[in-house]
C-alpha cells in the first residue's frame, strides 16, 4: 500500500502541469505525466489485487466493479468489430484510449482501499492543487492572454480568457467548478471535526478567487454548470440563502462584462463556437444513425470522421479537437453504440444510488458534494466533451473513491 499512496500523491503533485507537457507515443496519441502516474497505479493496483486474495475479493464486492468492467469489455468488443475498419497504428492508438479511461476509473478501486488518515491527506493535497491551478489561472491571465500563437499545434486560438494550465478556458472552467463545490462542502461540514475559523476564513478566500476565476474562463458551460450544480449542492446543504447570493455575484459581473461583449472571444453570445459544436454534434448524430447498436469503436472516432469526409485526415490527426465531438454522451454513442451508452450511464446511476443513499441516512456533506459535481459534470459535457478529459477524470474519481468519508 505504501508505493500505492506514493502513486496517488505522485498522480495529484503532477495534476498542476495539465496539458504543458506531452510526449507523442503514436500517431495522433499524446500522454501526460499524469497519464503515466495514474497507469502505474492501475498497474500495481492489478498486480495487488491478483496477488492477495482478500482484497481481490474486496474488490470484487465493489458495487461499481461490475459496471466498469461491462463497459470497457463492450467498449472493447465495439473496436474489435470496427478493427477491419483501422489501420494498425489506427487500432493501436485507439486501444490505447481505451486503456487510459479504465486506467483513471481505477484510481476510484485504488483510493476507495486506502485508511481514512491517508484520505485526509488527500483531501489536502486536492486543496493544495486546486488553489496552485486557480493561482496559475490568475498567472496566465495577466501575462498570457493570448494562445494563437498554439494555433499550429492544434489548440483553438482562445484570446483575453483563462485558459490555466489546460490551454483551454472550457475544461478549465469546468475543473473550476468541480473545486469550487468541493470548497464549499468543507466550509458546511458538520459530519468530522468543525472547521476551524482560520481554515473557514482560507477555504472561503480561494472559493471567492475560484469564483472569480470561473467566470474569467467566460465559458458559458461553466457558467451554467456553476449555478446548476450549485443550486443542487446548497438545497442539499439546506444553505437555500446561498443560491441567491451566487446568482446575484452572477449578475453583477454580467452587467460589468456587458461592456466588452463586442470583443468574440469573451462574448456569451458567440455564434462562431456554437455553429462549431452544432456541426461536431451533426456528425455526430450521423454516425450513430449508421453505427447505432456499438458505434464505430472506442476510440475510434478520430479516424471515423476521416472515413465519413467530415475532417481532412492532416487536420484531424493534428487537432485536439477531433478525438471526439463537444458532446460526451454524443461521443459514447457513437463511439460504444446504444449498448456502450446504457452501460456507461449505469456506472453513473449505480454512483449516484449509492450517494444518494449515503446522504439521506445521514445528510452527508461530502456525498452531496459528489451528487452535486456528478449532475454538473453531465450537464458540462453536453457543451464539451469534459466526463473524458483525463484531470476532470482523475479528480471526479478520487473524490468518488472517498466514498462515505469527508
Amino acid at each position: 500500500m505504501g508505493i500505492l499512496k506514493f502513486l496517488i500523491i505522485l498522480s495529484i503533485a503532477l495534476f498542476p502541469l495539465g496539458e504543458l507537457i506531452r510526449i507523442q507515443v503514436a500517431e495522433s496519441v499524446f500522454l501526460k505525466p499524469i497519464d503515466f502516474a495514474v497507469g502505474m497505479t492501475f498497474i500495481l493496483w492489478l498486480a495487488i489485487i491478483l496477488k492477495s486474495k482478500n482484497v481481490n475479493a474486496n474488490i470484487r464486492e465493489n458495487y461499481l466493479m461490475k459496471p466498469v468492467l461491462i463497459f470497457v469489455v463492450i467498449s472493447f468488443i465495439s473496436l474489435l468489430i470496427n478493427s477491419s475498419l483501422l489501420k494498425g497504428s489506427e487500432f493501436f492508438a485507439s486501444f490505447l484510449y481505451l486503456i487510459r479511461w479504465f486506467a483513471y476509473a481505477g484510481i476510484y478501486f485504488v483510493v476507495s482501499m486506502l485508511d481514512k488518515p491517508f484520505k485526509k491527506v488527500i483531501i489536502a493535497l486536492l486543496i493544495v492543487l486546486g488553489g496552485l491551478i486557480v493561482l496559475g489561472g490568475f498567472v496566465q491571465y495577466i501575462f498570457y492572454q493570448n494562445l494563437r500563437n498554439l494555433y499550429y499545434l492544434g489548440w483553438d486560438d482562445h484570446m483575453y480568457r483563462m485558459f490555466g494550465i489546460f490551454l483551454d478556458p472550457n475544461f478549465l472552467g469546468a475543473f473550476l467548478v468541480l473545486f469550487f463545490l468541493f470548497l464549499v462542502g468543507k466550509l458546511f461540514n458538520q459530519e468530522d471535526e468543525k472547521v476551524s475559523h482560520g481554515y473557514r476564513i482560507l477555504y472561503s478566500s480561494i472559493a471567492l478567487l475560484t469564483l472569480g476565476a470561473i467566470f474569467l474562463t467566460f465559458s458559458r458551460g461553466a457558467v451554467v454548470m456553476l449555478i446548476a450544480s450549485s443550486t443542487i449542492l446548497f438545497i442539499l446543504l439546506e444553505k437555500k440563502r446561498w443560491i441567491f447570493a451566487l446568482l446575484s455575484i452572477f449578475v453583477i459581473v454580467f452587467i460589468v462584462s456587458s461592456r466588452y461583449f463586442y470583443i468574440e472571444n469573451i462574448n456569451p453570445f458567440r455564434i462562431v463556437s456554437a455553429k462549431a459544436r452544432l456541426e461536431t454534434t451533426f456528425n455526430a448524430i450521423q454516425m450513430i444513425k449508421n453505427n447505432f447498436f456499438l458505434g464505430v469503436g472506442f476510440n475510434g472516432y478520430r479516424y471515423a470522421q476521416i472515413r465519413y469526409g467530415f475532417r481532412k485526415e492532416i487536420n484531424a490527426l493534428n487537432s485536439h479537437a477531433d478525438a471526439g465531438p463537444d458532446n460526451s454522451l454524443l461521443f459514447v454513442l457513437a463511439t460504444t453504440g446504444i449498448v456502450g451508452f446504457i452501460a456507461y450511464l449505469f456506472i453513473w446511476y449505480n454512483i449516484l444510488k449509492r450517494y444518494w443513499e449515503i446522504y439521506k441516512s445521514r445528510k452527508s456533506a461530502f456525498a452531496a458534494v459528489v451528487i452535486a459535481s456528478t449532475v454538473g459534470i453531465f450537464l458540462n459535457s453536453l457543451f464539451i466533451n469534459s466526463l473524458f478529459f483525463p484531470p476532470i477524470m482523475l479528480w471526479i474519481w478520487i473524490l468518488i473513491g472517498i466514498k462515505d468519508y469527508s
